[in-house]
């Protein structure tokens, strides 16, 4: 079976030039267009020409080699971010090792160091007692404690310490609990 291009340039030519062909050969042509097509080659042939080849395992091993690679690159960022990071000067350590030490052995929470937006050393006491608080900065500032409240170790709080606040600013900031007043008289902490 001739393909159909070639059947249009056959009409074309006859009709321009009808004494060219013979009338054998328009018989031939007619025969061609009686045939019924083969469906199938056609559709085969049409497929390996227009219609991508892709195998179902091929599609999943691109998107798994994309996942892989989004995940590195996170890996990476996160790991750039982190050591990029400034630490705790050798006398933040020094300070949060030993206010650590005495919370611990008092409470089974711990404030963490962090820094603040403007690089300045901070703890975040969460779910900590009072008295825990008041001893961590009466130990920073070099003053004795007095706990004349019972209820300072049952009162648990949440509260950001900045350390590059002065002493009364921190005090007026726990002022602000309903239950707590703590001031400071005669190099001693007194939490009432």
């Amino acid at each position: 079976m001739k393909t159909n291009d070639h059947n249009k340039q056959l009409f074309r030519d006859m009709q321009e030039e009808p004494d060219k062909y013979s009338d054998q050969e328009i018989e031939a042509m007619m025969d061609d267009l009686d045939q019924v097509p083969d469906v199938d080659e056609a559709w085969q042939q049409f497929a390996r020409q227009h219609i991508p080849s892709v195998r179902p395992m091929h599609a999943w091993r691109k998107v798994a080699a994309v996942l892989i690679g989004v995940l590195t690159l996170s890996g990476i960022a996160i790991a750039a971010v982190w050591s990029l990071t400034p630490g705790p000067s050798p006398k933040e350590r020094e300070v949060y090792s030993s206010t650590a030490e005495d919370s611990v052995s008092k409470s089974k929470h711990s404030p963490l160091l962090g820094r603040g937006a403007g690089g300045e050393a901070s703890y975040v006491f969460d779910n900590v007692t009072l008295d825990s608080i008041a001893k961590d900065i009466a130990a920073y500032h070099h003053l004795d404690i007095d706990l004349q409240n019972g209820q300072a170790s049952e009162l648990r709080f949440y509260f950001v310490w900045n350390q590059d606040e002065s002493l009364q600013e921190v005090i007026e900031k726990l002022n602000m609990f309903e239950q707590v007043n703590l001031a400071v008289e005669d190099r001693k902490l007194i939490v009432r």
